[in-house]
């Protein structure tokens, strides 16, 4: 009997069958940690809902925080990508800097699972350390371009780091009910902003519904949380 090869499937390699398995208890956790809440959710819980065995969760990642930044992280390059577009399209370094806080402050003001996940996410210092990294990295290879160069701010993580803590504790505020208007909210963080990292902002509001209107083209995943603007939701 003749056997025709292109009929039998090609073997996973061990690093796609490992990046796979990666894949599974990232979306898992994700589900679990926006369902249930990321306190609430237990590895056990995890590796339940991933469909796979102990070993495979503990192989790849140290605990649920490793995954949590995992999940971050990968959420916070798509982040800095769109920020990147943005800087190349509108020449602001402000509305660059300013759209990851102002996407995390939106998604908290309207979904409370999304603001505990991301006050979550910005309490935990070695996440801190990923987000100050990331935006270091970022802020070297694209503001300069642009007459902003951090490269020789010995103060440039820890303005960072007041940044993130901030965001952090806005989305916390959401968390626990807090209901104040996302326009104002961003106008303070700014303003904020623009005087940490003394960059001018001229024009606040201006700079405000520049962000917004942003948002509103862009359907933006954000730690698998799609997030589209609906018009008067602002």
């Amino acid at each position: 009997m003749a056997i025709n090869f292109k009929e039998i499937p090609a073997r996973k390699s061990l690093e796609e069958k490992r990046e796979e398995s990666v894949e599974k208890i990232m979306d898992a956790s994700m589900k679990l940690f926006y369902l249930k809440g990321y306190s609430a959710t237990t590895t056990r819980d995890i590796i339940k809902e991933a469909g796979i065995l102990n070993g495979s969760l503990y192989n790849r990642f140290k605990n649920k925080e490793e995954i949590l930044q995992s999940i971050v992280n990968r959420a916070i390059k798509t982040v800095l990508d769109e920020s990147e577009r943005v800087l190349e399209k509108e020449k602001n370094p402000i509305l660059a800097f300013a759209l990851p806080a102002s996407l995390e402050i939106y998604l908290s003001c309207n979904d409370k699972r999304a603001a505990e996940l991301i006050y979550e996410a910005n309490r935990s210092w070695s996440m801190v350390e990923s987000f100050v990294e990331s935006e270091r990295e970022w802020s070297s290879k694209y503001l300069s371009k642009y007459g902003v160069d951090f490269g020789s701010d010995p103060w440039l993580d820890l303005k960072v780091s007041a940044i993130i803590g901030a965001v952090g504790n806005i989305c916390g505020h959401y968390a626990k009910g807090g209901t104040e208007d996302y326009r104002e909210v961003l106008a303070h963080m700014v303003k904020f902003i623009s005087t940490l990292l003394e960059i001018p902002v001229f024009e606040v509001n201006h700079t405000v519904d520049r962000l917004v209107d942003i948002l509103k083209s862009n359907e933006i995943v954000f730690c698998k949380i799609k997030m589209k603007f609906e018009e008067g939701s602002v």
